[in-house]
């Protein structure tokens, strides 16, 4: 007997296919001509964004790489070494299952790091930020990355952005964000410094296709650490369409000196929502009553909004707003003990104060492992709270030596991210 060939409905084939990792579905772009249009459709792009921060989360592990460069003079060894920055696509479940593991150095995922620096991960697209430092002005472009299909814009949003005298910059210091309009398809950059001059927030947005920047309104409220040019921590958090600072009511920095100046009433989230290109103020927990030793933040976690903050320096707690910008949504998810995360820090030490933050990455998909980052360690902690159990993880390179370049790996850092077949401006 001869075997009845096997029908498959075509919604089916799509569905099949947005299930599977991208390297995978672009393969089938060669199978036929049927195969190459499903993969290009507009309308199956959407679709495989929707699924796969579910079905296949990632994260960009940033390493950082010194690099010994052999070298040989007449006098003997002469080596000379440069730092180079990776940006490598890793499954947040093979981290969570196996927290000890080498990266692979490939060099397409490498950048100079005095070249571009990361500032936002959306819908599988990184963005980066090139600047150049010339006798008159900082010089910025944008540029994105899609690390699944290995396709990158050229330079995007040029722009002399502040003037720059005699080394120093009086107009201030620009942060950038990166994300999504959802109500017009368009991704978005936003560029925001304080002003020293004129004594008020500058901000600016380009929308990626336009290439031209536009001012928007002042903060409302600046947010924290805006007027300085080392903090980077606290620049922003994207989350469906708007990105979300902490700010402090006429404070730009915590620590210790001005703690007890400043009242849990003070503390409000600033949130710019892209479609409408105007903000909104959102209140803290109504339980967060005490102002804690250390600076709060703001985060995401899965599908919410998240605040953390250290409690009388034993335990670490996280609030979730279940409904975004619904005060009375909040909810506390999570009180943890340093104890219990094996974290013990003198909180005396003033540059501690300063430079030291816990924060929550990633949630695991069954929601009991949650992934975070101390700025006091090169390694990710991964506790089980239903266990109470934490491992530390142990990430490394795989030495390489090419064209005399040995890479050692130094550090990494993370953020969230996943697969998608977006295309590049």
């Amino acid at each position: 007997m001869v075997p009845s060939p096997m029908f498959i409905p075509v919604d089916l084939i799509g569905e099949i296919f947005s299930a599977l990792p991208v390297k995978s579905i672009l393969r089938f772009k060669c199978v036929s001509k049927y195969c190459d249009n499903l993969v290009s459709d507009p309308n199956f792009v959407k679709f495989h964004i929707k699924r796969s921060p579910t079905l296949n989360p990632h994260f960009i592990l940033k390493t950082d790489h010194t690099i010994k460069i052999l070298c040989e003079s007449p006098y003997g060894s002469d080596d000379e070494y440069d730092v180079d920055e990776g940006f490598i696509p890793y499954s947040l479940g093979s981290l969570i299952e196996n927290p000890s593991f080498a990266v692979e150095v490939d060099p397409y995922y490498m950048v100079k790091n005095y070249e571009y620096r990361l500032i936002g991960s959306c819908n599988g697209l990184i963005c980066f930020v090139g600047e150049n430092l010339t006798s008159e002005y900082y010089e910025f472009w944008l540029r994105l990355w899609n690390p699944a299909t290995r396709t990158k814009s050229p330079k995007l949003g040029f722009s002399h952005l502040f003037h720059n005298r005699f080394g120093s910059v009086n107009d201030g210091y620009f942060k950038f964000n990166f994300g999504y309009d959802d109500s017009t398809g368009t991704y978005k950059a936003v560029a925001s410094r304080y002003n020293k001059r004129e004594l008020r927030s500058n901000v600016r947005i380009l929308s990626l296709g336009d290439d031209v920047w536009r001012d928007i309104g002042s903060f409302p409220v600046d947010p924290m650490y805006l007027n300085s040019a080392y903090q980077t921590s606290d620049v922003g958090v994207y989350f469906k369409s708007t990105i979300n600072w902490l700010a402090i009511q006429n404070h730009f920095w915590y620590d210790s000196n001005n703690i007890k100046d400043i009242s849990v009433q003070q503390f409000v989230i600033v949130s710019l929502d892209l479609r409408t290109e105007t903000y909104n103020q959102y209140l803290l927990p109504r339980d967060f009553d005490e102002v804690p030793p250390l600076a709060p933040i703001v985060s995401v976690l899965g599908d919410c909004l998240c605040f953390s903050y250290c409690y009388k320096e034993t335990d670490f707690v996280i609030w979730k707003m279940k409904k975004f910008g619904v005060q009375d949504s909040w909810t506390q998810f999570l009180k943890i003990s340093y104890y219990s995360l094996q974290i013990d820090y003198d909180y005396s030490d003033q540059n501690l104060q300063y430079h030291f933050e816990l924060v929550p990455l990633f949630l695991s998909k069954d929601g009991d492992t949650l992934v975070l980052k101390s700025s006091q360690e090169h390694q990710e902690i991964l506790y089980n709270w239903r266990n109470n159990r934490v491992v530390r993880t142990d990430i490394t390179a795989r030495k390489t030596i090419t064209d005399d370049r040995t890479i050692d790996f130094v550090s990494c850092s993370a953020i969230g991210y996943f697969e998608s077949l977006l295309p590049v401006i």
